[in-house]
Parts: structure tokens; C-alpha cells; sequence
């Protein structure tokens, strides 16, 4: 499929964003960046409201490339909107579904068809859970004739957490391998996915900083873009470097 690259009149162009399918998940990964682990409830996010969201977004803000994702994209009953939905309003996008692919084997076929019929890519993630049944999941993809990703192993997971908040925010924002990642929740664009820790303050009973985030009603195309490129006190609470750990799932 060809497409033209352009941006609309007042339209800014900034890389990647992604998008929060459900809050929750079916693996539960200690040290999840997006902090799926401490959602005990589905939170399922709302397509009617998603609809406006990404709509009102698409008029400011041009994105090379948009995933979709969670926590686990597939427990949501109405994918195939959302689908539809994100091309409609990003025709010229790059855009792929970010799964553990557990769910896979249990799509119908009107899921693949939506996908391969909105050229959106399939993005596995491969933990050790999964062990020979991966190369089924790729079988399965190639099977369903739809477009496979970047496959990201997960053989240990990363966490830059500073809860102390003592971090110099500027050397944190340049050590940052994803303030260039918007996440689009609740109506509001956050600069990265650290936005997710309110699941932690809400656990722990903590009052860490979010980072930066902006109401894409009110603001114009120029304030997003100006703001989303910017260090905030968010960053003050994400060390420079990540401590490392082996995966395993979080015992609720």
C-alpha cells in the first residue's frame, strides 16, 4: 500500500505514540514499565471516548509511527474498532498491535482480516512462559497472511525508578530512551509511559510526580509539540541507568 507522507495545515510531526488498549493484563510481569502488574480490575479503555481522542489528536499532530497496546491489547472486546478507528484518523502512519501473543490462537478471523486489511503490524513479545509455543505464534501469523513486526525478547525487564524523586531532570530527560514515546490516556498526551506510575502511587500509597502531560482540547498543535519535547519534574524520579531483573510475573 502506498502512502503519502504529509501533514495537515498546523499539524506538528512528532515519532511514536502509544495507546492503552486495556490498563490490565493476562501475564502480569514484575517491574512492568507500564505498571499492568498493580491494575487488580479490567480497565478497559472506552471507544467511544477513544473515537473523539484520537480524532482531535490526528488535527494537531502528525506520528510516524502508533502502537497499540496495554497491559494486553487483545483482552479488549472491540480491537477491531480501535483498529479501524486509529487508521482512519492516521491513514499515512506506521501502526502495529504490541502483544504477548498468548491470546493469538484465539482470534477469529475478522481480527486478521482487520489487521491485514489496515496494514497494521503484529509486534510479539517473547517470554520465557511461552517457550516452543512461539514458533506456533509465528506459524499462526504467517498462516493468517499478516505482517509480523519486531519481536522484543523478554528475558529480563528494566526499571529506572527513583522514588526518592532525587534525579537531575535534564540528565535524566538525555539518558531517556523513551521521552520520544507519547502515550495518549484519558484525553491527556503524557511525554512518556512513567505516566502509568499512578497504578504504583495508588498501591504504595505514594505521591510520585507523573510526568508532563497536556489536554489535547485545549491546547494547540504548537503547545504539544513544545511541550512534549521538554524535561519535566516527572524525570526527576527515573535514574540515568536501569537496574536489571531476570522476568518473572508478579504474585498479586
Amino acid at each position: 500500500m502506498f502512502k503519502f507522507n504529509f501533514l495537515r495545515p498546523k499539524q506538528y510531526k512528532l515519532t511514536q505514540l502509544e495507546i492503552h488498549l486495556t490498563d490490565h493484563c493476562n501475564l502480569n510481569c514484575n517491574k512492568c514499565g507500564h505498571y499492568a502488574n498493580f491494575v487488580n480490575e479490567e480497565v478497559f479503555t472506552d471507544i467511544n471516548q477513544y473515537t473523539k481522542d484520537i480524532n482531535e489528536l490526528s488535527k494537531k499532530i502528525y506520528y510516524e509511527q502508533i502502537k497499540l497496546l496495554g497491559g494486553e491489547p487483545l483482552l479488549h472486546p472491540d480491537i477491531n474498532k480501535f483498529i479501524k478507528i486509529t487508521r482512519s484518523a492516521y491513514p499515512n502512519s506506521k501502526i502495529s498491535i504490541l502483544t504477548n501473543g498468548i491470546l493469538l490462537p484465539k482470534m477469529n478471523d475478522e481480527f486478521f482480516d482487520t489487521v491485514r486489511q489496515n496494514d497494521v503490524k503484529i509486534e510479539l513479545s517473547k517470554y520465557p512462559i511461552l517457550g516452543n509455543k512461539f514458533s506456533e505464534l509465528l506459524d499462526l501469523i504467517d498462516d493468517k497472511r499478516v505482517e509480523l513486526g519486531p519481536i522484543a525478547l523478554k528475558k529480563r525487564f528494566y526499571d529506572k525508578l527513583n522514588v526518592e524523586g532525587t534525579s537531575d531532570k535534564e540528565r535524566s530527560f538525555k539518558a531517556c530512551n523513551a521521552f520520544y514515546i507519547n502515550q495518549l490516556w484519558n484525553s491527556r498526551l503524557y511525554n512518556c509511559m512513567a505516566c502509568y506510575r499512578e497504578y504504583y502511587n495508588k498501591k504504595f500509597n505514594t505521591n510520585i510526580i507523573l510526568p508532563i502531560s497536556i489536554d489535547i482540547y485545549e491546547a494547540s498543535a504548537k503547545k504539544i509539540f513544545e511541550t512534549m519535547n521538554k524535561p519535566n519534574d516527572g524525570c526527576r524520579y527515573c535514574y540515568e541507568t536501569s537496574a536489571e531483573y531476570e522476568w518473572s510475573q508478579y504474585k498479586k
